[in-house]
């Protein structure tokens, strides 16, 4: 073999290595807030007798993709495989910040690591853990705009198949 085949070999390897580690590609938006993870399915049991269990470890994230404050108020995060799809409260999420969004109650903060949390008030679990008639699909959609499970007004999206317990997944 020829000492130039030799470094093109060598070349070609060198950078399938590098693709291989480079992270995939961002999920996108077209608004000012983007969903970047969703975890469908809180760990553990969801449900105890009639009690509903670790309802802020479902949860969604988004990002502010711009650089300025947006207020989230407004906002609706719309499922395609039902209609629970609660406004955002009032929170202003700074340029860059990202913030936790629980389905259970709590108190809007940042936290000492600089995350934020929102809550959305919901008294059970909303997120599909597993797939049937459609893949589930999570739609973050601007104000005004409404929960019919259609993409209109849709400025990000993240979807899974069957989501194992307690894990988050990328957008």
């Amino acid at each position: 073999m020829s000492r130039t085949v030799r470094i093109a070999a060598v070349a070609s390897a060198a950078l399938s290595m590098v693709a291989l580690a480079t992270p995939s590609q961002a999920a996108s938006t077209t608004g000012a807030l983007m969903i970047t993870h969703v975890r469908p399915n809180a760990a553990g049991a969801d449900v105890s007798g009639t009690t509903q269990l670790n309802l802020n470890g479902e949860y969604f994230v988004i990002k502010n993709v711009t650089s300025r404050t947006v207020n989230t108020s407004g906002y609706i995060p719309d499922l395609t495989t039902n209609t629970y799809g609660r406004a955002l409260p009032t929170y202003y999420l700074p340029a860059g910040a990202k913030a936790y969004v629980h389905t259970g109650s709590g108190r809007n903060y940042r936290d000492s690591s600089g995350n934020h949390h929102i809550y959305r008030g919901y008294a059970r679990h909303i997120m599909p853990n597993t797939s049937t008639a459609k893949n589930p699909d999570l739609r973050l959609k601007k104000p005004g705009n409404r929960d019919d499970n259609t993409s209109t007004g849709s400025i990000s999206t993240c979807n899974w198949n069957t989501a194992a317990n307690g894990t988050t997944y990328g957008c």
